[in-house]
């Protein structure tokens, strides 16, 4: 029953050979996973199958685990990889261990590889009393899917609806051994003390509890499919060639719908707010004053209103003391991602902002505007260039990534946007060839 599981499972996913990778902890889930995935293997030999163990260094036998995975992957006849990661002690223990294992396993999946986890019914129920006490919606009570994408792979989890006793049935009828992890009976995490205390007592009191719980989960995940095909059509046509969003398309008399449209939106750039972050985002950004500079920091990226638009904003390094020089035909590599630029011979075919015959062969690049100005060519007066971002409908976070090219200490020209009038010509052209 159990290998048929897996099998079913792996069907849809392997009709072409592909990377399938075993997180393999040494628990009694991933140890019957393993056996299972041995049988699986010897009759589909054509994929390229690798087990990974996580090492947390969070217990002084460790090291002993991590011994004890790799030879019961070597005697399984698997390639094995021993991951040591360290936590970020800014999170509570679970969540900075999960982050870290995925972070580690994601970094070895090949494109539409797969990863195996053995999370079961038990933990699925778990999941959901802990998503009910965080306040979560349809989508997080429905708990844990079966496939998720995962980096370039997907996450599978052939075990979700098996129960941890059908599991060690089948792990001492095939006398597995496994490690028994002690951190699990500490009540000091949430998950531990409802396996321990909260659950036990709910099943004596109500038989079929689980099942009630399971059918409940069933049921938010309907619920938040149905939910996600209705929204999916909205948000896509709100949202902009360049990924923002337009707040014009969010229905300013119905809050539930703008709500959920925001959190589709988001949820394509992998980032989850909470209730709180959520109405943040709503009063303190999308509804801020016309002239302000709103923004919501989640995680390491911030989201901003430029324009009535929403824009996911990665962080960026401080370019502001960078410098280079740019020479006919060199190619000059711009940092952080910024692509390159180019001066090459002038042509009314090819694409580049014109460029007259420059006093100085070597021009200097750097990304500073401030208290610098230019004349643009073909108009009146001196203009601040930070008036000329304004002008162009930069983005207030982008205004420092826009090349400055000077002639000793005169501005000729910015980014492929504008010419000086006395920079302006017919011998060179400037291309700033984008990387996205």
């Amino acid at each position: 029953m159990l290998y048929h599981q897996l099998s079913d499972t792996l069907a849809p996913l392997t009709s072409t050979p592909r990377q399938v990778v075993l997180a393999l902890s040494g628990g009694l889930d991933s140890r019957v996973l393993l056996a299972l995935l041995t049988q699986y293997r010897d009759q589909h030999p054509q994929h390229d199958y690798l087990v990974v163990h996580v090492h947390h260094g969070l217990h002084p036998d460790a090291d002993k685990w991590a011994e004890l995975c790799q030879m019961w992957a070597d005697n399984a006849g698997f390639r094995c990889r021993v991951e040591r990661v360290s936590l970020d002690t800014s999170l509570s223990v679970e969540h900075a261990a999960r982050q870290a294992r995925y972070q580690a396993i994601a970094h070895l999946l090949k494109p539409n590889g797969l990863v195996l986890t053995a999370q079961h019914s038990d933990d699925q129920v778990e999941t959901f009393f802990l998503a009910l006490k965080r306040g979560s919606g349809l989508e997080g009570l429905a708990g844990m899917p079966a496939v998720r994408a995962l980096g370039q792979g997907y996450l599978v989890r052939p075990f979700l609806t098996l129960s941890r006793a059908s599991l060690e049935a089948y792990a001492r009828q095939h006398q597995l051994d496994w490690v028994d992890d002690p951190s699990n009976q500490d009540t000091r995490f949430d998950r531990n003390f409802l396996r321990q205390h909260w659950l036990p007592q709910a099943d004596a009191r109500w038989p079929g509890f689980r099942k009630a719980v399971e059918r409940t989960q069933r049921l938010c995940g309907e619920q938040a499919s149905l939910l996600a095909r209705l929204i999916e059509p909205m948000v896509t046509q709100a949202e902009t060639e360049a990924g923002s969003l337009a707040i014009t398309a969010l229905p300013q008399n119905d809050l539930a719908l703008t709500q959920a449209m925001l959190r589709h939106w988001l949820k394509r750039h992998s980032i989850t707010l909470t209730q709180a972050q959520l109405q943040t985002l709503l009063f303190d950004v999308i509804n801020a004053k016309p002239d302000a500079n709103p923004s919501l920091s989640v995680g390491t990226v911030s989201i901003r209103r430029f324009q009535q638009q929403l824009y996911i904003v990665l962080p960026y390094a401080d370019l502001s003391q960078w410098q280079g020089t740019l020479t006919p035909e060199t190619p000059l590599a711009l940092p952080d991602g910024l692509g390159t630029l180019y001066l090459l011979p002038y042509s009314s075919t090819e694409k580049g902002l014109a460029l007259g015959d420059l006093a100085s062969r070597a021009l200097h690049v750097h990304f500073n505007p401030r208290g610098l100005s230019i004349h643009p060519a073909g108009r009146q007066g001196r203009r601040k260039l930070k008036k000329l971002y304004q002008e162009a409908g930069i983005p207030s976070w982008l205004r420092r990534r826009q090349p400055i090219i000077c002639d000793g200490e005169t501005v000729v020209a910015i980014a492929d946007r504008y010419v000086s009038q006395a920079a302006s010509g017919k011998q060179w052209r400037l291309v700033w060839q984008h990387e996205s």
